[in-house]
């Protein structure tokens, strides 16, 4: 029962009964291999480029050296999806706010999400679901385990198999795994330095790896944490259209 459970929590975002898909993000950031389908196609094409618009239920692919970042419309809520990842970008409009999900097949992925006015930001996975309000932390789904790696704020996570619930908060690693198991423990320096192998892997500048400090042995230091002050926040993304003209993009949000 417990596995037919599993694979229903996995399916059930993905399945489409007839509702037309809109535009829900845009990719902000590529490099490497990528592989990327629209929710209407048969097909993957080989080519995304910045400024390219997502629809619900599209799916992107990176390969051993792909990247990709894109940012739901309505909050800028970003999705950094790093080498060997299998992601469904799912979001629904209603009144002029994004109801979103994102299904993971397998992969590595930071998420960095603003606080959500209406429903939880929900992230699906073959072991376990992450409920989320607003917060960043890694994901790193193998057929064998997730683990997630919290930097901030707090993450609900189900255990699909057990129904076991933990929170992830500042500083800890849960990792859930198929047999129903959830396990809290705090980050180290070699979870650091996993996390920083995959961003080179990745094919990520020296730049934007994330410089993370242990502080005391209890993990990363807060000071590398953004202050969570309110304020209008903005993302602007500089591309060129199919014209060649450039372009820019601008997201507003309120950052409470």
């Amino acid at each position: 029962m417990n596995s037919i459970i599993r694979s229903i929590s996995l399916c059930f975002i993905i399945i489409s009964t007839f509702v037309r898909s809109e535009e829900v993000a845009v990719i902000t950031k590529n490099n490497g291999k990528i592989k990327y389908k629209k929710y209407s196609a048969n097909l993957f094409k080989n080519r995304v480029n910045p400024g390219m618009e997502l629809f619900n239920q599209d799916l992107l692919s990176t390969g051993n050296d792909g990247f990709v970042m894109f940012a739901y419309l309505d909050d800028g809520s970003l999705i950094k999806v790093h080498k060997n990842s299998n992601v469904f970008v799912n979001g629904k409009v209603k009144n002029s706010n994004i109801n979103k999900d994102i299904i993971i097949e397998d992969g590595f992925l930071k998420f960095d999400i603003n606080k959500q006015k209406q429903n939880e930001f929900k992230i699906v996975t073959p072991t376990s679901v992450a409920s989320v309000k607003g917060t960043v932390f890694y994901l790193d789904c193998q057929n064998d385990r997730d683990v997630f790696y919290g930097l901030e704020g707090i993450v609900e996570i189900l255990n699909i198999e057990s129904n076991d619930v933990s929170n992830l908060t500042i500083n800890k690693k849960i990792t859930s795994t198929p047999d129903g198991t959830l396990t809290i423990e705090e980050i180290d320096k070699d979870d650091i330095q996993y996390i920083q192998q995959i961003q080179k892997e990745s094919g990520l500048e020296l730049d934007e790896i994330e410089n993370f400090e242990i502080d005391d042995g209890t993990g990363i230091d807060d000071n590398t944490l953004d202050d969570n002050t309110n304020s209008i926040q903005e993302i602007v993304i500089s591309f060129n259209n199919d014209s060649g003209e450039q372009k820019k993009l601008i997201i507003k949000y309120i950052n409470e």
